[in-house]
């Protein structure tokens, strides 16, 4: 009996140490399916954010070209009424009409005042949202100061970007509509290697000290709207945000470096 559990014991020994070279392959076959797969999936998704990307900038563009369209329009038709508006301006003043004539000016002024002129920039994704957010400022009676430079912010992804200006904007927007000066400024600029994103709004009382952490409610968002996630977006590509009050102002300063090495 023992004797036969020792032949059994040898055979199975024999047949393992048979099967070792094709165990051994077989689990250098699967390693390399395995990176294979891995390799796959990264590409595929590395596609699809680029697919994703491709189509976000393609709406964009297509949005900031109808924006345009719209502008222009509005230009043709002022530089069409103009003529008129001359006319008439011209015969207040023949009649000895001269307070008429200021009061129609002013009026002209006032429309004027309330066109948006179209920002162009080195970003056609900048273009759209800092034409379509300041031209809604303008619409719901908002005084606007905007100073932009040419620059591209082609080191991030269109999608953060967007994320990012768009809630900066967002944010500055709804405070600056509740004050009584309703005054919004935003300036993009590179200073001491780094690209600036400043947006300030006017205040009425200081948002800082009723609320220091900046938290969202339901009946009160105020500027808790999006901190979160300007905040994450800061942190990916190593910038600095500076959030601070001054002159009834509420400042918001995101600081971007122009550099390859995000991750």
């Amino acid at each position: 009996m023992e004797l036969i559990l020792m032949i059994l014991l040898a055979a199975a020994a024999a047949v393992i140490c048979s099967m070792y070279p094709q165990l051994k392959n077989a689990k250098k076959t699967i390693r390399e399916k395995d990176a294979e797969l891995t390799k796959y999936v990264m590409e595929n998704v590395d596609m699809s954010k680029q697919l994703a990307e491709m189509e976000h900038d393609y709406k964009y563009q297509k949005e900031m070209a109808d924006e345009i369209i719209k502008i222009q329009n509005q230009s043709r038709a002022l530089k069409h009424d103009m003529k008129n508006h001359t006319l008439v301006i011209l015969s207040f003043l023949e009649k000895g009409k001269t307070e008429e004539a200021m009061q129609y000016t002013s009026e002209i002024l006032d429309r004027l005042n309330a066109m948006y002129t179209y920002v162009s920039a080195g970003n056609s994704l900048l273009n759209y949202i800092i034409n379509r957010k300041l031209s809604y400022a303008k619409e719901i009676k908002i005084d606007i100061k905007a100073e932009i430079e040419n620059l591209s912010f082609s080191y991030m992804d269109s999608i953060d970007f967007s994320s990012l200006l768009n809630n900066m904007l967002d944010n500055g927007i709804e405070a600056a509509v509740k004050s009584k000066r309703k005054l919004l400024a935003v300036t993009i600029t590179h200073q001491k290697g780094f690209d600036i994103v400043h947006v300030r709004n006017s205040i009425d009382q200081s948002v800082l000290k009723q609320n220091p952490g900046l938290k969202t409610s339901k009946n009160e968002p105020s500027h808790g709207v999006g901190i979160k996630q300007i905040k994450k977006i800061i942190e990916k590509y190593s910038g600095v945000l500076d959030i601070y009050e001054e002159q009834d102002m509420f400042h918001v300063t995101a600081g971007l470096q122009d550099s390859e090495t995000y991750t």
